[in-house]
């Protein structure tokens, strides 16, 4: 167990270095449309949380790497079966820019 867990860290370093060492356009997108899919499967959990109280939307926006780093770490946690965990941080900055406030006239 101990060496699959090792050989698991050691490919998601590899993975990550290379995409920083390339500087490829084609690792650019790759990196995009993972962050775009793992960003829509959140939007997606949320829709189906019971988040009693709202998300605090007025938490300031996260820089590009603390939202990589978050999602992976949430990505991580709910494909381990930790499928209730919240990170409000991510979560509201993933809505702040992905769904607009609703007026309170509409």
């Amino acid at each position: 167990m101990y060496q699959g867990s090792v050989a698991g860290k050691a490919a998601l370093l590899a993975e990550e270095k290379f995409v920083q060492i390339a500087g490829m356009q084609e690792d650019i997108d790759r990196q995009r449309a993972w962050e775009a899919a793992a960003e829509d499967c959140v939007l997606a959990r949320i829709d189906h949380l019971r988040i009693f109280g709202g998300l605090p939307r007025h938490l300031p926006p996260l820089t590009e790497q603390q939202r990589r780093d978050r999602l992976k770490l949430l990505m991580k946690l709910w494909s381990s079966g930790c499928t209730c965990v919240v990170d409000e941080a991510l979560f509201a900055d993933i809505i702040n820019r992905r769904r607009p406030k609703r007026s309170a006239t509409a």
